[in-house]
């Protein structure tokens, strides 16, 4: 019993430290600001390859942007439909390939309607909803590569399914609003 004790303590205390910092036996010098030292400041220097600033009307930026995505989204459709009369294509790799190579276009499509950046003002809400879609398409995109290769139960595929519908129909509001507003601003008032 008292051997057992031994053990257990001896086995639970921390082990010795391999190497133990000595004590600097001369003081340090520490550098210390005078009166006759200059301080320099940072200056924050341009970029080697400056970013084009994107100019224009900022509607007119996103609408061949949203007819990108839209025709992304429809091609996506269109892929998918075929699935409807014949679930075995899924299994097919150029099937694979092509649905793949859809959803970097989608992708795509959305990074370029995200690289318009942030709006203020009376584009605040245009740009609201612009950023809306960037995160509910790149949900879309990546459960539709999760359903190609890890979806056993499909429901990375009923996931994105809905989510691309919602997508398509966010894509048509956005446009049907961007159309409507340019309607209103061609439409001549009459003169009183």
């Amino acid at each position: 019993m008292g051997l057992a004790l031994v053990v257990m303590l001896a086995g639970c205390a921390a082990p010795p430290p391999a190497f133990v910092t000595p004590i600097p036996s001369t003081p340090r010098s520490i550098a210390t600001l005078s009166a006759d030292r200059t301080v320099s400041v940072a200056v924050a220097v341009g970029s080697a390859t400056p970013t084009p600033q994107l100019v224009g009307d900022y509607p007119s930026l996103v609408r061949p942007r949203l007819d990108r995505v839209q025709q992304g989204l429809g091609h996506l459709e269109q892929q998918l439909n075929v699935l409807n009369t014949n679930p075995m294509r899924m299994a097919e790799a150029d099937w694979r390939s092509q649905m793949q190579s859809l959803l970097e276009d989608l992708a795509g499509a959305n990074t370029d309607l995200r690289s318009l950046g942030a709006r203020s003002g009376p584009d605040a809400p245009l740009y609201a909803e612009a950023k809306k879609l960037n995160g509910d398409l790149d949900f879309v995109v990546s459960e539709y590569r999760m359903a190609l290769d890890f979806d056993a139960d499909g429901t990375h595929f009923i996931r994105a399914g809905r989510a691309e519908k919602m997508a398509a129909d966010e894509v048509e509001s956005i446009l049907s609003d961007l159309r409507r507003s340019a309607a209103l601003t061609l439409t001549p008032r009459p003169a009183r």
